[in-house]
């Protein structure tokens, strides 16, 4: 298995902290959250980190005072810098995009956005991640040439799924799989296997199991497995989050 990217997170905010952290370790990156520049320069030195969000506005140093503290230190300058901001001050945005910054997303945050700025990053091992994807530990539905089979999820993208099957399907094989939109309602989608392997104990960093791309859907599947994914992202934050710090779409 691959070791997930490391993001320093650096908010004021403890709410937008928490929540922007969770998301992004849905994300599939391991996160690092700090409340001030001070620290987060301090440990981006230790750990070497893949990726830094950072709020413009910080206790003991401008974000962009941070920004320019990270271009200038030669083992920091290459690193991918996304800055949030709570004010739409279009001088201090492009100041930050002339320092190199990857975006400079407003709060509440995009779900887009933010994914397509994290992929400019390339931070995956698998490279770029061109859809969004969540964690999806359901059981699923799987059809395959007369045979049916329940079988573990563990992430659900907007063009895919990847299952944990006991054996091997032909790479190219069209299947059908039922995703569980709700106790009582399933969504039948057409696919094909891209990549299949079962448990091998000699190669054991080799992921086992199945992963199909979705090939045949319509308008309406697209929209439902788009709002899906969106939902198991930040479906909870949105519910609890107190004041907007997140967003599916503006």
């Amino acid at each position: 298995m691959h070791e997930q990217p490391i993001a320093v997170v650096v908010d004021e905010s403890k709410p937008f902290l928490m929540y922007l952290s969770k998301l992004l370790n849905r994300m599939s990156l391991e996160v690092l959250p700090v409340n001030n520049a001070g620290e987060a320069l301090e440990i981006c030195r230790v750990t070497r980190p893949h990726l830094v969000t950072m709020d413009m506005m910080l206790p003991d140093m401008d974000g962009l005072e941070a920004l320019r503290t990270i271009r200038e230190d030669q083992e920091l300058a290459d690193l991918p810098v996304i800055m949030i901001s709570s004010y739409q001050e279009k001088s201090r945005q492009w100041e930050a995009l002339s320092l190199g910054c990857v975006d400079v997303l407003e709060k509440p945050v995009d779900l887009r956005r933010l994914h397509k700025a994290i992929q400019r990053c390339n931070l995956y091992p698998g490279g770029r991640r061109r859809y969004l994807r969540a964690p999806f530990n359901k059981r699923v539905g799987l059809y395959h040439e007369g045979k049916h089979y329940e079988v573990s999820s563990s992430n659900l993208s907007e063009r895919g799924i990847f299952l944990y099957l006991g054996e091997q399907l032909p790479k190219g094989a069209h299947v059908d799989v039922d995703l569980p939109l709700s106790s009582d309602a399933n969504l039948r989608v057409g696919g094909s296997v891209i990549y299949s392997k079962v448990e091998d104990h000699d190669a054991p960093t080799i992921s086992s199991g199945t992963a199909i791309k979705f090939d045949r859907l319509t308008l309406q599947h697209l929209e439902i497995i788009s709002a899906l994914v969106a939902e198991l992202l930040i479906g909870d934050i949105v519910a609890e989050q107190t004041e907007p710090f997140v967003s599916p779409n503006r």
